[in-house]
């Protein structure tokens, strides 16, 4: 499995909030780093989920981790992707995922202007 999670130093963060991207190759017990790279959401100034979104699904992903998703992100994606929330460590999504312990989301956490955030 391809998956790409939004990350701001090792912890997973929203797709608009994230500084950056990272795509993991899945196969088993054997995870590899495939790609990292700067958000472009991080510039943007509407509907900036989309826009790492839409940079995932240009790298065939199967699958996106974020800490929360708005509405137009998971309009964005729904039915070509599947979107999993998680909020915590990059490393231990990676292993929930890998063992099957993540909940793939049916619907955004938030509409637009309203963000969930953690604080840490």
């Amino acid at each position: 499995m391809k998956v790409a999670i939004a990350s701001t130093n090792g912890m997973v963060s929203g797709p608009g909030e994230a500084e950056e991207v990272h795509i993991y190759e899945i196969n088993g017990s054997d995870i590899k780093l495939l790609d990292s790279y700067e958000n472009p959401a991080k510039y943007k100034e509407y509907a900036r989920g989309v826009y790492m979104l839409r940079s995932v699904m240009d790298k065939e992903v199967d699958a996106v981790v974020l800490s929360e998703i708005g509405g137009p992100g998971f309009r964005y994606v729904a039915g070509k992707i599947k979107v999993y929330i998680f909020e915590g460590s990059e490393n231990e999504a990676l292993k929930k995922l890998m063992n099957n312990e993540l909940v793939e989301a049916k619907a955004p956490t938030h509409e637009h202007g309203h963000h969930h955030h953690l604080e840490i």
